[in-house]
């Protein structure tokens, strides 16, 4: 083999050697893409979900602790349909006093807060009831100028669609928490309350 073989031998190694190098990494920075591309659209799913569910809620002022909670909870039951990876684990309503709860001892503990939790026993799944404190619609303040405000927590626990092990639990807790403000009712049903 004469030199002009030999340095196109030694050309071909150096591309094998390069290669092994840049493909695992081009194809991990390609699979972490599409795992964060996902991720982030359960994120965005998740708030869309929140905040739609405060907004059922907040129109619903005076409405029976059980018909005030259920308007934020369909909406989140409905909302669970778009997640593409993504099952919803745990929902809360709750009295917002200055601080979001995202858990469910913070809101048992804080009163004025419903837990919810995901159940497949009804498919496509929903959220059922599984403790805390009704907000009554007497302690609600939904006059204008001074309105409580409600909010809305969920989790939805969004495993890797690829299998490239990004960490070592497999997946990640996808949170949002979203705080509105309740609809002021009527100067009418207001009146009563004013000394």
């Amino acid at each position: 083999m004469g030199p002009a073989g030999m340095r196109r031998a030694r050309e071909r190694g150096a591309v094998l050697v390069e290669a092994a190098i840049i493909v695992p990494v081009v194809a991990f920075l390609t699979f972490g893409a599409i795992e964060f591309g996902f991720a982030f659209n359960e994120q965005g799913t998740a708030r869309s979900a929140t905040r739609t569910a405060a907004r059922a809620a907040s129109t619903q002022p005076r409405a029976a602790a059980a018909d005030f909670e259920r308007a934020a909870v369909d909406t989140l039951d409905a909302a669970s349909r778009n997640f593409v990876n993504g099952v919803p684990e745990l929902a809360l309503v709750y009295e917002f006093t200055g601080t979001e709860l995202a858990s469910a001892g913070a809101c048992l503990a804080a009163g004025n807060c419903a837990v919810y939790r995901w159940d497949t026993a009804v498919p496509p799944g929903r959220f059922v009831r599984d403790g805390g404190d009704p907000w009554e619609p007497a302690e609600r303040d939904a006059c204008a100028g001074a309105t409580d405000r409600v909010g809305v927590f969920l989790a939805v626990g969004h495993d890797w669609i690829t299998g490239l092990p990004l960490n070592l639990s497999g997946g990640v807790t996808i949170t949002s928490n979203t705080v509105m403000a309740l609809e002021p009712v009527p100067g009418t049903q207001c009146a009563a309350t004013v000394p």
